[in-house]
C-alpha cells in the first residue's frame, strides 16, 4: 500500500473514530450516565472528577425535597405521614403529640435540605468505600478510590430523574409516600404485612441505579456487567427481605 493511501485511510479512521481520551463536561457526564452509561463511565474512569457532580446532585435533590415540604400541602402531607408511621408501630398519637409535630413543621424545610446536603456525601463515601474494598479483594485492585467515588457520585443522576418524577406526582396526589416502590404495583396486599413491607423497600429507581452502578464498576475493573449486577440485586433483595421482616414484626 502506498504512503498516500495509508494517510488517507488513517484520516478517514480519525473522522469515524471519536477521540478516546476527551473529557466530558458536567452536564454531559450526568446526562451520559442516563443515556449511555458505559461510554460515559469510560470517560469518568480516565478523568475521575466528582465535586461538580456531587454538588449538582445534592443541591437539586435538596431543593426539590425542601420545596415540597415548604408548601402548605406538603407540610400537611408530611404531618400525616409522621402520624401514620407512628400509629403503624402501635403508638397512640395524642392531641399534645400532634400539636408538637405540627409546630416542628416550621423547620421541616431546613432539616430536609440540610439532611440531604449532609447525608448524600456521607452515603456516597460509604457506598464507594464498600464497593472499592470488595473490588480490591475480589478483583485484585486496579482502581483508585477516587475513581470509584466518582462513579458512585455520578450514579446520582438517576436520583435527579427520580426527584423530577416523584415530587410533582406526590404533590398532585397529596401523599408523601414513595410511589415508585414495587408495593405500588400490588395494592391488593394488606398494609403492614411482610410482603407489603418488603416490596415497599424495593424502589424501581434504585433498581435502575444499581444497574448503572454495575456498569460503572464493570468499566472501572474491566469486568462483565452481568455478574456484578446480579450481586448487587441479590444484596438488595436480602436487605429488603430482612427489612420487611423486621418492620412487619415491629408494626404488628
Amino acid at each position: 500500500m502506498s504512503e498516500t493511501a495509508e494517510r488517507r485511510r488513517s484520516a478517514r479512521a480519525d473522522v469515524v473514530r471519536p477521540p478516546t481520551d476527551r473529557d466530558m463536561g458536567l452536564v454531559g457526564r450526568l446526562v451520559g450516565v442516563i443515556v449511555a452509561p458505559r461510554r460515559t463511565f469510560e470517560v469518568i474512569a480516565r478523568h475521575p472528577r466528582w465535586l461538580g457532580a456531587l454538588l449538582t446532585v445534592a443541591l437539586i435533590i435538596a431543593g426539590a425535597s425542601s420545596w415540597l415540604v415548604s408548601t402548605e400541602l406538603g407540610q400537611q402531607m408530611l404531618l400525616e405521614q409522621q402520624v401514620d408511621a407512628m400509629e403503624s408501630f402501635g403508638v397512640t398519637v395524642s392531641e399534645e403529640m400532634y400539636d408538637q409535630l405540627k409546630r416542628r413543621l416550621a423547620s421541616a424545610v431546613y432539616f430536609t435540605a440540610g439532611g440531604v446536603l449532609v447525608m448524600m456525601p456521607l452515603f456516597s463515601l460509604v457506598v464507594a468505600g464498600v464497593v472499592w474494598t470488595v473490588g480490591y479483594v475480589g478483583f485484585g485492585g486496579g482502581a483508585s478510590f477516587r475513581t470509584m467515588f466518582a462513579v458512585v457520585v455520578h450514579t446520582g443522576a438517576i436520583s435527579i430523574v427520580q426527584q423530577v418524577f416523584v415530587v410533582p406526582l406526590n404533590y398532585a396526589r397529596g401523599a408523601m409516600g414513595n410511589p415508585t416502590t414495587l408495593a405500588a404495583f400490588f395494592p391488593m396486599l394488606e398494609e403492614g404485612t411482610f410482603a407489603a413491607r418488603a416490596l415497599g423497600l424495593i424502589d424501581v429507581f434504585v433498581i435502575w441505579q444499581l444497574f448503572v452502578l454495575s456498569v460503572g464498576v464493570a468499566v472501572t475493573y474491566k469486568r462483565r456487567t452481568g455478574p456484578i449486577a446480579t450481586g448487587f440485586y441479590l444484596l438488595y433483595a436480602v436487605l429488603a427481605i430482612g427489612g420487611g421482616f423486621a418492620l412487619s414484626r415491629m408494626g404488628g
